[in-house]
């Protein structure tokens, strides 16, 4: 009797396990692609985190460059480095990032170059540097070659905008190429350069705030002055002379000094005549009024 009920529970057991295989069995395939799909979605998840922590990390680096670059001038102790942004910005290929970035590069690159220019006027007057020396300042045609470039690299964005940006930029770094240029040839290269930088940005964004300064600037280059007026700006840039080391005035000369008056001893001031005057008797002219 026991001996029967022992055979019948271990009949119903391997009879339960079968039925469990065969389900198994059935259920295999869906299985397998419900554990597929998890891990798709595991996997899915920790790529966007690394993703997102990866691009955060990126942006404050670029966020960093920036204000490494521009912190000085912000403080007014000079013009933002226009060779860490660029930097910066190679980081950055094909994302509007980086044509920020190199945008940001020309107006320092453009400003940097102003100020040369500023200091090779100042240095031909015999203007002396902060340290007392009289040195040579950049040719500034680097720089603003430097934010043509910086400019041109921005154009390849995505973003309409900062196309439209980069373009103007485009067109002023050639304007101030145009002022500095070696000969009346190189001057009316950059110009036609600077049309054809300027004429791209309503074609690239017709909403673009630049385009009303484009359109400005476009309309003052077409007319027949204004290359007659670079190419005599360009002309004299090139040619402005070297400081003197001597005093404008020559040794002879009566120089006056800062404090001191000038003599009048030797000059007729026409006292005589006015002492003749003062003496002369003073006629009354009091109107003669009738006697009664």
């Amino acid at each position: 009797m026991k001996k029967a009920k022992k055979v019948d529970e271990k009949n119903s057991l391997e009879a339960l396990l079968l039925k469990g295989k065969s389900a198994y069995e059935e259920n295999k395939t869906k299985t397998f692609q419900y554990v597929l799909i998890a891990v798709f979605i595991i996997v899915a998840i920790v790529a966007v985190r690394m993703k997102f922590n990866g691009a955060s990390g990126k942006y404050n680096a670029a966020d960093s460059a920036y204000y490494e670059a521009t912190q000085a001038a912000f403080a007014g102790q000079g013009v933002a480095d226009g060779a860490v942004l660029s930097a910066a910005a190679a980081s950055y290929k094909n994302t509007v990032t980086g044509s920020v970035l190199n945008a940001d590069a020309g107006d320092a690159f453009l400003g940097a170059g102003q100020q040369d220019a500023a200091d090779r006027e100042a240095y031909s007057r015999g203007v002396k540097s902060a340290d007392g020396e009289a040195k040579t300042p950049a040719d500034p045609s680097v720089n603003f070659n430097a934010a043509y470039e910086a400019y041109q690299a921005a154009t390849s964005s995505s973003d309409p905008e900062v196309q439209a940006r980069a373009y103007y930029g485009s067109g002023v770094a050639q304007e101030a190429l145009a002022t500095v240029a070696a000969d009346d040839a190189a001057v009316e290269a950059a110009v036609e350069k600077a049309k054809e930088a300027y004429k791209k940005v309503a074609e690239v964004s017709a909403e673009s705030p630049y385009c009303a300064l484009a359109a400005k600037a476009l309309a003052n280059l077409d007319r027949d002055l204004t290359l007659d007026y670079y190419k005599s700006v360009a002309n004299a840039f090139v040619n402005l002379p070297e400081p003197s080391d001597e005093s404008i005035l020559s040794e002879n000369s009566d120089e006056l000094n800062v404090g001191e008056g000038v003599g009048v001893e030797g000059f007729d001031t026409n006292d005589d005549a006015s002492e003749a005057e003062e003496d002369a008797p003073v006629e009354d002219q009091t109107p003669a009024t009738e006697s009664e």
